[in-house]
């Protein structure tokens, strides 16, 4: 879902700073030099490449060893069940079809499954709706106020249509936000992978002393001033191409 991106973004923040703390290298940064800036936190690079180690080991289990399975699992039992006539077979004609050719377990099973992710969906969209409301807007209410108004909102969408329109009414519908989840995938991935191909805007100050650090002036024409060291993390070339690929 688009929403993780967020979410990621939000959650990994915590690790950085819990890094930084522990190893005593904690920074703060003010975001501008005019007297309206605030100090920010600032990672270190040390921590950013720990924490980027973490991200991804977390994401290849989760997609690799997890996710892939359950999903090749429906797959490969729907194309060995199913027939052409069936093309446009919705989640209730899935739970039939375990239940008709393997158990009333697997199709129990099934069920379970599509409710712990919708749990799981409810809890990312919540949150990433905290970050966004909370960072972009300064909107702040009680945990308790967000959820229940959130949620709602999600449950009584469904429910009005299941209530108006049925079960064709419930697959077309998740249908429609599949398409535009994936749209929307494809504006939220295109900034990020631009944005983290230039050095301009991936440069990090550095807690100093690494031979590959390089000191940074302002540009012609202004007061010349030294700039703490910094290092570039920007994505590297085979990075850029097979994000630019997919």
């Amino acid at each position: 879902m688009p929403l993780t991106l967020y979410l990621g973004s939000g959650l990994v923040q915590s690790r950085l700073r819990d890094f930084d703390v522990n190893n005593s290298s904690y920074h703060e940064a003010m975001t501008t030099k005019t007297p309206v800036g605030i100090k920010l936190y600032q990672p270190s690079p040390s921590a950013i490449k720990s924490c980027m180690k973490y991200s991804i080991a977390e994401l290849c289990i989760t997609l690799f060893v997890v996710a892939i399975f359950v999903n090749s699992s429906i797959l490969i039992i729907a194309a060995s069940s199913l027939s052409e006539a069936a093309q446009d077979a919705d989640l209730f004609g899935m739970y039939n079809l375990f239940v008709s050719s393997i158990s009333q377990a697997a199709g129990t099973m099934f069920a379970l499954a599509l409710l712990f992710s919708g749990i799981s969906a409810g809890i990312v969209a919540t949150l990433a709706g905290q970050l966004v409301a909370e960072g972009a807007i300064n909107w702040k209410i009680r945990p308790f106020y967000r959820r229940l108004v959130t949620r709602s909102i999600a449950i009584v969408q469904g429910m009005i249509i299941a209530a108006a329109e049925g079960r064709d009414g419930l697959a077309a519908a998740l249908n429609g936000c599949n398409v535009v989840l994936s749209v929307a995938l494809i504006f939220l991935t295109f900034p990020l992978i631009w944005y983290t191909a230039f050095d301009k805007y991936m440069r990090v100050e550095t807690e100093g002393g690494a031979s590959t650090l390089t000191v940074e002036t302002l540009e012609v024409g202004q007061d010349a001033e030294t700039r703490n060291p910094t290092v570039s993390l920007k994505n590297n070339l085979p990075t850029v191409i097979s994000g630019w690929i997919i």
